[in-house]
């Protein structure tokens, strides 16, 4: 029943929930379907707690809106430990300045902000795996590297003055 109700106020919805998906995403067609179908799996999951059309209608809208707003903070550019090295101007060449970085980290991170950094911007990791391996939750993962990689910029920054 739920199942069904899920399907079809999604199906009728479609078109409103392309539209907003591109136009949080600057109009990319692939990151909004992208969007839409991580919200329809999302959703799935919840399928029996819904309980009328209308309900579903907001639920689903709510859900393509968080998910298409989730597919851009993945793809906004953020800096990197690679990327550092290239914003420096006066290095003698990229791998002093990669030695800088490095140093820069070790300082300025503890074990466990290192250890997520690197796996996450270095080796490539998804959130969930990184969330397994650490024993915290995506969420907390998200914001461990979000103050890792200000820290380190900040230090970075304070080494060019």
């Amino acid at each position: 029943m739920n199942s069904d109700l899920l399907t079809t106020v999604f199906m009728r919805l479609r078109p409103r929930l392309m539209a907003t998906a591109q136009t949080i995403l600057a109009g990319s067609e692939p990151d909004a379907m992208d969007a839409l179908q991580d919200a329809f799996c999302r959703l799935w999951g919840h399928r029996d707690s819904l309980q009328s059309v209308s309900h579903a209608e907001g639920v689903t809208v709510t859900a393509v809106r968080h998910a298409a707003i989730d597919a851009l903070r993945r793809r906004r550019d953020v800096v990197g430990v690679e990327q550092l090295a290239e914003e420096a101007e006066d290095a003698d060449s990229a791998d002093d300045l990669f030695g800088q970085v490095e140093r820069l980290i070790e300082t300025a991170l503890s074990e466990r902000d290192r250890k997520i950094l690197y796996m996450r911007d270095r080796y490539g990791y998804d959130m969930e795996s990184i969330a397994r391996q650490t024993g915290l939750t995506e969420a907390n993962v998200r914001v461990v590297l979000s103050r890792a990689r200000r820290a380190v910029r900040e230090c970075y920054r304070k080494s060019l003055r």
